[in-house]
């Protein structure tokens, strides 16, 4: 089973970098890019998939500044994931604050 690993921020910036970084190191990952510009994330997909055609990767719509948007896409990313592992890595601002959403947000989806 494929390592899921989410990151916020993915579509620009260190969370761009990450995602490159990551699947230098190991192509076989699931990612998971969290962005709020849809079009943005579809083209760095499409970018990360023609450079590393092993890889999955997905998108899930979430502005972290949003509670309500958060709630929304761990509800989504709940149905999505089933038995698997989400490991979740925040490139934003306020990390903490994030991280805590975060859980709220899963253990009530």
């Amino acid at each position: 089973m494929r390592k899921v690993v989410l990151i916020t921020g993915a579509s620009s910036g260190i969370g761009l970098a990450l995602c490159k970084r990551l699947l230098a190191e190991d192509d076989e990952l699931h990612l998971c890019l969290a962005c709020r510009n849809m079009s943005k994330a579809e083209a760095v997909c499409a970018a990360l998939l023609a450079s590393h055609p092993t890889a999955e990767v997905t998108i899930v719509q979430v502005d972290v500044s949003n509670l309500q948007s958060v709630f929304r896409a761990s509800k989504e990313l709940k149905q999505r994931m089933i038995k698997k592992w989400l490991y979740v890595i925040c490139v934003e601002d306020h990390v903490s604050e994030i991280r805590l959403y975060i859980s709220k947000c899963w253990d009530h989806a």
